[in-house]
């Protein structure tokens, strides 16, 4: 009986929720996934207690949970969307960054990245503007961008939330990046 209702309920909202995902939540480069982060999210609505189905059907809350949902699956890491999808997604832009070579350096992926310019220009404003960071920032870039710590790593050596990580690296990046513009 509550799949009846669940499939009801799935038919008169689905464009709607769509229409949602695709706008709201999986934009820019992962809206290519939005059907396919729907139908995993609601795939799981066909696993959850019944009685909670219900309550949310008759309190009109169903797609609300829905996107809240799909909001968490495409966020997290650890997620079994992030499992099928993401990971694969950026395990092969690693790949093209890395290009398989294990004597990686920085300066390959900037050589990359920025094809048309010079990668001489290029790599000493990078490393004119690595020297004028912030130390903090500094130490965080040279473990990340030199040495090739992953987040996990720089995490238990310094004892810093991966949040926390990922912003001071993202905001010592846009900094280079601003300063590097002419190059």
């Amino acid at each position: 009986m509550i799949q009846n209702k669940l499939n009801e309920y799935v038919n008169k909202w689905y464009g709607w929720m769509l229409g949602e995902v695709k706008r709201n939540i999986a934009k820019d480069m992962m809206s290519e996934y939005a059907t396919d982060l729907l139908h995993h999210i609601i795939l799981d609505l066909y696993n959850m207690n019944e009685d909670k189905i219900t309550q949310m059907i008759d309190d009109d809350k169903l797609r609300w949970y829905v996107l809240r949902g799909c909001a968490l699956q495409l966020k997290s890491s650890t997620s079994p969307f992030y499992r099928t999808h993401r990971k694969e997604k950026f395990q092969s832009r690693e790949n093209f960054v890395h290009n398989g070579d294990e004597s990686f350096s920085g300066k390959g992926i900037l050589e990359q990245i920025y094809e048309p310019y010079s990668g001489d220009d290029l790599w000493d404003c990078f490393q004119r503007e690595m020297d004028n960071l912030h130390w903090y920032q500094k130490t965080l870039m040279n473990r990340y961008w030199m040495e090739n710590w992953t987040l996990d790593e720089m995490y238990k050596h310094y004892n810093i939330s991966k949040t926390h990580l990922i912003r001071d690296l993202n905001k010592a990046m846009d900094t280079i990046r601003e300063n590097c513009k002419e190059c």
